[in-house]
This record gives C-alpha cells, sequence and structure tokens, in this order.
C-alpha cells in the first residue's frame, strides 16, 4: 500500500486542566466551539504532584480527559496542537495576560498509544513540524495503558485509566482502524 492510500483516522482526546472538581461548563463549551461535541467526558483528579501550573492558573487545579466525536488523520495532530494553545490563549486574564484558565493537553489514540504534541523538545519525543514534537505518553498492551518512563507523574499514576479504556473501546467499535 502505497502512503497516500493510507488513511487511518485516530481518537481526538484532550486532557483537560481547569480549576475545581466539577466539569467547568465554560471550558466543555470551549472545547465543544473548537473541536465539535464530547463523546466521553471522564473523572477530574486532583492536580497535586506538582505546582508547576500554579503561579499561571492558581491552586486547586484537576484534569481529567475528554474525547471528541470527530476523529482525525493523525499527521494533523500539529494543527489541533496550534488550535489548542489559541484557545488557552483566548482564557487568558485581561489584567494579567499570563493568567489562563484552562491548559488543553490535545492529543490523539489509537488501538496502541497515546500520543501528546508539545513545543517543549525532549529526548524521546519525535519532531511533528511546525515546533511541535510528539510525544508517546502511554502504550496499550494486555488490557491496560502503561506510561512510558518518561512519563509525567500524573501519567504515571494514571488516575485516567478507566475513562481511557472506555474512550478506546467508542474508539474500537467504529472501526476506524
Amino acid at each position: 500500500m502505497r502512503p497516500s492510500q493510507f488513511s487511518e483516522q485516530v481518537q481526538l482526546i484532550a486532557f483537560v486542566l481547569q480549576k475545581g472538581p466539577q466539569w467547568n461548563s465554560d471550558v466543555l463549551a470551549l472545547l465543544e466551539s473548537a473541536w465539535g461535541p464530547l463523546l466521553h467526558k471522564g473523572s477530574l483528579f486532583a492536580f497535586d504532584q506538582t505546582d508547576y501550573y500554579t503561579a499561571e492558573m492558581g491552586s486547586g487545579l484537576y484534569r481529567g480527559v475528554v474525547s471528541f466525536e470527530k476523529n482525525i488523520a493523525p499527521e494533523t495532530i500539529v494543527l489541533e496542537k496550534e488550535r489548542s494553545n489559541a484557545l488557552e490563549l483566548s482564557t487568558a486574564s485581561i489584567e494579567n495576560p499570563v493568567f489562563r484558565h484552562v491548559n488543553i493537553d490535545i492529543g490523539y489514540m489509537d488501538l496502541d498509544k497515546v500520543v501528546l504534541p508539545s513545543y517543549k523538545r525532549g529526548p524521546f519525543k519525535i519532531y511533528g513540524g511546525r515546533g511541535v514534537w510528539l510525544d508517546m505518553l502511554l502504550t496499550y498492551a494486555k488490557g491496560f495503558f502503561h506510561p512510558t518512563a518518561w512519563a509525567f507523574e500524573d501519567f504515571k499514576r494514571n488516575p485516567y485509566q478507566h475513562d481511557l479504556q472506555l474512550i478506546r473501546e467508542k474508539y474500537k467499535k467504529k472501526g476506524l482502524r
């Protein structure tokens, strides 16, 4: 098969960091305005293993994963990363433009892995173009998502396991592979 004939679609997902233990309706509306209806909205978990975002977003942060009805070609994830960054900046405070109200880690899932694009390079990231590096953070084997050795602490603990498995099942049922 020639590469031009290959058109696997992957499940568009986002790990969303926000204030508070309940999904913020404005954040959900923002996500849906960019990528369309949600297919799955996961549980939110305390983001308490690092204070990396505290100066920028404040305390009391929670992260959860969502998936969208929309699927994408994996090579377009760089464009989705650009869109997610623009959305984050649109939530910045007028008084303090450094202060964001949401962090959107857009990415994709296929049957074997979870990939998140990043503007930060690293030894295990692959260049995806336009200043974006692709980071495979989780692999799927024997019924579970497993963190890579370089994954962030919350992915190593992976409270998202149940939600990711549900998202994977929905993706698999679509027969997009």
